[in-house]
């Protein structure tokens, strides 16, 4: 074979690119100090690489985040700690204040101001920034979280932090759940504000102290000398302690009917009234309230007691359930003079009754005895007179400067939650299940659907002194099909102005509201929607959003557009929008200087925005046509009371499974300076349960600082061992990947010398071979 020089010199050039890439290959990994600089060397190699650097990045990122969460995270701690040893700070002055016979005037409003102090303190410690984040603000860091009046402005929202993998951790605690949170442990309580004194015992020349009701005492013991009325005692002397009242007498006492009305644990609206003998006991009254209220012989759903100031407590056995109040009184026939007996009520007369007005008018005359249970003489019914214990809905809302709102949180019955504008009314509303005879269930009066309902009253004396009538008729517009069957129900409103004149109207219509229709306009080009059209708002949508828009017309007293027009079920579309483009217009107009909504705590709130006291006033309150109570007398006798109710003088709420926490100690230092120790309805303010009532709340509020102050300081645990945690598998990962990927210098180094060894020696062949030649054999 024939060896040329062309091909020798290429056999030269290949050999020196291979040796030379090889020896590049060496010096570049011991530059790089890895065993790969390409993929395609080791895909394996590659690959594991890859997987780890990523993991290492993701770790190097958990390890910085999670450094600055856990500054957060334990500046939250440690702040918690410090609004927790206020708290305790507070309840120390608290319960020196409940020992009401130590302390003068001067005292206890001195304990007051360093209550009020302490409260400052709190609103503080909430006000905490660190590096310009609030830190209970929620995700809206850069808004100071408590206003000076204890209102809260962030959200509910965490602050997460990654922690691994799709997987991260909250590391902040949002104002929403610390100071206006729910403990679905705990229950509601209410109690009544009048102490039950035991009448007879006054009458006891032997007895100079006031005795209170016990359970073991007998309803005549709270009647007492008001069997006779005052013009009888008049004539005849005091009624005598022990012969008018010997076990003969007392069993021809006239029994006392308790009318009683409010809302079961269950969520139901009822009304009732049952009987009870004068020699009954007390302990047989709360038995009757408890079966009111849904209790049987094998279930309880409520426990009734009476407390050391012989003032009846309610308990809800149903802890984190928002829904039980209860409005009680009772009417006793009295014996009067000869010329007062024909109009005297009597027991007959009594038990048929039906009519709360009926009953007040003849409390006014004199003509039956009330026993009273509940007081609120701070409440004014819409004509401007002051609320009697037999008043229970048709009341005015409180007026607090620029605001006036209603005082009966709206509860959506099948989660306990506050309502909102976008709630339904058919949410809230107390509506019996329909079943007939069943305990929490409706009678022959039960109402099962909100188109049934009684008239909504919506009374309002506006910013300009206007006084308008709003009358909401759930069942105002029926569509019937081709039978006569009811398919759709659509509530109307009737507003008239003061004085009102029957039959005539400033407005009569549907509520309405838009929604966007998905036709296509024909022949459009580009094609397009129809927006903005109007439909009218059936009686299961209607929202507090409508009634609170409508309450802003009224309130700013000019229907404007409104005004003497006639929207009642239109029957075109343009109609439809006709009428919402009235309400609409009057509406912004109106929006301009009043405000309606609903609160945080499911209150109807309006503001009059041109003033800082507003001349408005409101009650909402359901017409029940003088039935506002069944016919027959038996707890196994009810019927649906106000399936709506917003302003109610009911019993007073001890504590319940929300907190407003600013607000609740804003009460507890209230009834401190007002001297309120416990519930009283000729108090300062009959709507508190007193300092003893603040006591059992604060517990409830710092049960529930704790609870929140545990998570925070789960969470600052958390992140910190997240942190270390990724700082230690960062740590494993590197030793891995350096395992994986990092070069072996000795190894490489022995590879460089072996390479540049074959690289010399071919180098050395090479040229030997290039010498040869014909010459050299001549």
């Amino acid at each position: 074979m024939r060896i040329t020089n062309q091909l020798q010199n290429r056999q030269n050039l290949l050999n020196y690119q291979n040796s030379a890439v090889k020896n590049y290959d060496s010096i570049e990994k011991l530059s790089a100090k890895m065993k790969i600089t390409r993929p395609y060397e080791d895909v394996g190699i590659y690959v594991d690489a890859t997987r780890l650097d990523y993991e290492a990045t993701t770790l190097e990122q958990i390890k910085e985040a999670t450094t600055k969460a856990s500054e957060f995270a334990k500046n939250t701690d440690q702040t918690l700690k410090d609004f927790v040893d206020t708290l305790h700070s507070f309840k120390v002055k608290l319960i020196q204040a409940a020992n009401s016979g130590e302390h003068s005037t001067t005292s206890r409003v001195a304990i007051a101001n360093d209550l009020k102090a302490m409260r400052e303190q709190l609103v503080s410690i909430s006000n905490t920034a660190i590096n310009g984040q609030y830190l209970f603000s929620g995700t809206a860091v850069d808004t100071k979280p408590i206003s000076a009046d204890g209102s809260y402005n962030g959200n509910g929202n965490n602050i997460e932090v990654l922690a691994g993998s799709n997987l991260t951790v909250p590391f902040n605690i949002p104002g929403e759940g610390l100071f206006l949170g729910r403990d679905n442990d705990y229950a509601k309580q209410v109690t009544t504000n009048i102490t039950l004194i035991n009448k007879h015992e006054e009458l006891n020349p032997q007895n100079a102290n006031k005795e209170y009701m016990r359970l073991t005492d007998e309803i005549y013991k709270l009647i007492g000398t008001d069997y006779w009325t005052g013009a009888k005692i008049t004539a005849d002397d005091k009624m005598n302690y022990t012969t008018d009242f010997n076990k003969d007498a007392v069993k021809n006492l006239p029994p006392t009917v308790f009318f009683m009305q409010g809302q079961r644990p269950s969520g139901e609206s009822f009304s009732t009234k049952f009987e009870l003998s004068a020699d009954a006991k007390v302990s047989d009254l709360l038995e009757q309230m408890g079966r009111a209220m849904g209790n049987t012989d094998t279930n309880k759903v409520v426990e009734v007691s009476i407390n050391k100031d012989a003032q009846i407590q309610m308990t809800n056995l149903q802890n984190g359930n928002e829904m039980m109040s209860f409005s009680l009184f009772g009417l006793t026939a009295q014996t009067g003079t000869a010329a007062q007996q024909a109009n005297l009520w009597n027991t007959n007369k009594i038990r048929g009754t039906t009519s709360l007005e009926e009953i007040k008018q003849a409390v006014i005359a004199g003509n039956v005895h009330l026993t009273s249970f509940i007081g609120s003489p701070n409440y004014v019914n819409p004509d401007g007179g002051v609320a009697m214990s037999t008043d229970y809905d048709k009341l005015n809302f409180a007026t607090k400067g620029a605001t006036v709102q209603n005082n009966t949180s709206q509860i959506v019955r099948k989660d306990n939650s506050f309502a909102t504008n976008s709630t339904r009314l058919s949410e809230v509303a107390g509506l019996s299940s329909g079943q007939i005879g069943a305990v929490g269930g409706g009678g022959a009066g039960a109402v099962t659907s909100l188109a049934n309902a009684d008239d909504l009253i919506i009374d309002v004396t506006a910013k300009n002194g206007n006084r308008y009538k709003a009358t909401i008729d759930f069942n105002g517009t029926r569509i019937q099909d081709q039978n006569g069957a009811v398919i759709a129900n659509y509530p109307t409103i009737t507003i008239q102005k003061h004085p009102i004149q029957a039959g005539q109207a400033d407005y009569i219509g549907n509520f309405f509201k838009t929604y966007w229709n998905e036709q296509l306009v024909p022949n459009a080009n580009p094609p397009r929607q129809i927006g903005n059209q109007a439909k009218m708002v059936e009686t299961d949508d209607l929202s507090f959003k409508e009634i609170n828009d409508m309450l802003t017309i009224l309130a700013n007293g000019d229907l404007d557009k409104m005004q003497g027009k006639n929207h009642r079920n239109p029957n075109t579309q343009q109609g439809l929008n006709d009428a919402y483009a009235a309400f609409e217009e009057t509406f912004l107009q109106a929006s301009v200087s009043v405000e309606s909504t609903m609160n945080h705590r499911g209150l109807v709130t309006v503001k009059d925005k041109t003033t800082s006291v507003t001349n408005i006033k409101i009650a909402m309150y359901q017409d029940h046509r003088g039935r506002d109570y069944p016919d027959a007398v038996g707890t196994e006798n009810t019927k649906s009371a106000s399936v709506l109710s917003f302003n109610k003088n009911d019993a007073v709420i001890i504590d319940r499974p929300s907190i407003d926490l600013f607000a609740d100690l804003d009460d507890m230092i209230e009834a401190v300076f007002n001297g309120d120790f416990y519930g009283n309805a000729n108090g300062a303010n009959p709507r508190t349960s007193g300092v003893q009532g603040a006591i059992k709340r604060l517990d409830h509020i710092m049960d529930h600082v704790n609870k929140i102050h545990a998570i925070a300081g789960t969470n600052s645990r958390h992140i910190t061992d997240t942190n270390e945690r990724a700082t230690t598998l960062y740590l494993n990962v590197a030793e891995v990947k350096s395992t994986v990927i990092d070069a072996d210098y000795g190894e490489l180094a022995m590879q460089f010398q072996n390479n540049l060894l074959a690289y010399q020696a071919m180098l050395q062949a090479s040229a030997k071979i290039n010498q040869i030649s014909l010459l050299n054999y001549m």
